[in-house]
């Protein structure tokens, strides 16, 4: 429950979502037991937490930004929270806000870099497919959202108006841009899919002798495309991808274990997950292959690696 953001909300928007809350249909439901693991079960230590970390006040009028970048610093900051997942955490768990939205890993996924860096960041990112991604979820020649970005997409962002998915933008943009691990630096046109089809990979690729390979022209390359165009929806593009750019592929083996899906209007898009058909060493093995050819990453994955991310 993000408290800390929405703390930065103004009475009025709080008083609204309480409207609307109270308008919905009375529904008798048990509450879940409480299931936090330790040390979050503790709780007796947040009044220490909350001295420490958490800020109650509201988001201050900025007299030096336009409407527009104040606008989107609201969305972003305040009612989408995105911080959240998108901002570094320090020991004690709180916010690294001088790292501001420059990406942190949340429940196995990797919640990417979104300050205007241009090597590890969106700074390369055209403004139409910034907004092409917060709206829909794919950004042509650049990423498409899974897992919990892709929850937030299909339950939220698709419905902002144009003016906001805008001020949004603006405001990624007047951010502080972080610089990253460069090795995990996108490249656009990896040498691997570069020299393939979209129905052959190039010439010299060992389709039989290596593992990864193997798995992915069984499994994988009828939708995703030798090439990484995608062949059945645009959401199955991988050239681009932050993910398949990641040196630890942390959303490539998210993906290949969990699956994701999402839908945007009447358009759905889904990929299956593998994690009672693979073994830890074949995704291992996959999801280095992904890495290499759509990515021109050695990537670093592991069988304990693996084994954790299966575990949650």
């Amino acid at each position: 429950m993000p408290y800390t953001s929405y703390a930065a909300l103004s009475r009025d928007d709080v008083l609204a979502i309480k409207a609307y809350l109270f308008s919905q249909p009375p529904v008798r439901e048990p509450n879940t037991p409480n299931t936090l693991a330790f040390p979050f079960n503790q709780r007796w230590t947040l009044p220490l937490w909350k001295l420490m970390f958490f800020r109650k006040a509201r988001m201050p009028a900025a007299n030096t930004a336009s409407v527009e970048v104040r606008r989107g610093a609201y969305l972003v900051t305040a009612l989408g929270h995105c911080g959240e997942c998108h901002t570094p955490r320090n020991a004690g768990y709180g916010l690294e806000n001088a790292r501001a939205l420059s990406g942190e890993t949340m429940q196995g996924w990797l919640a990417g870099n979104i300050t205007p860096d241009p090597q590890t960041g969106v700074g390369r990112w055209t403004d139409a497919q910034l907004a092409d991604y917060l709206s829909t979820g794919h950004a042509p020649g650049r990423s498409s959202a899974s897992g919990p970005m892709a929850e937030v997409v299909e339950n939220s962002l698709q419905y902002l108006s144009a003016a906001d998915i805008h001020a949004v933008v603006a405001y990624l943009r007047s951010v502080a841009p972080v610089q990253t691990n460069r090795r995990a630096a996108v490249e656009l046109a990896p040498k691997g899919a570069r020299n393939s089809s979209s129905l052959l990979p190039a010439r010299g690729t060992d389709v039989r002798g290596n593992l990864g390979t193997k798995l992915f022209a069984a499994d994988c390359a009828g939708c995703h495309s030798w090439n990484g165009s995608g062949r059945q929806s645009p959401y199955a593009s991988l050239t681009g991808s932050s993910a398949v750019n990641d040196i630890r592929g942390r959303n490539v083996v998210q993906v290949i274990l969990h699956g994701t899906r999402i839908r945007v209007d009447a358009e759905s898009a889904a990929m299956p997950g593998f994690a009672d058909r693979y073994s830890d060493m074949e995704i291992v093995a996959i999801s280095r292959f992904v890495l290499e050819h759509f990515g021109g990453k050695h990537g670093t994955v592991s069988v304990d690696q693996v084994r954790r991310q299966r575990g949650g």
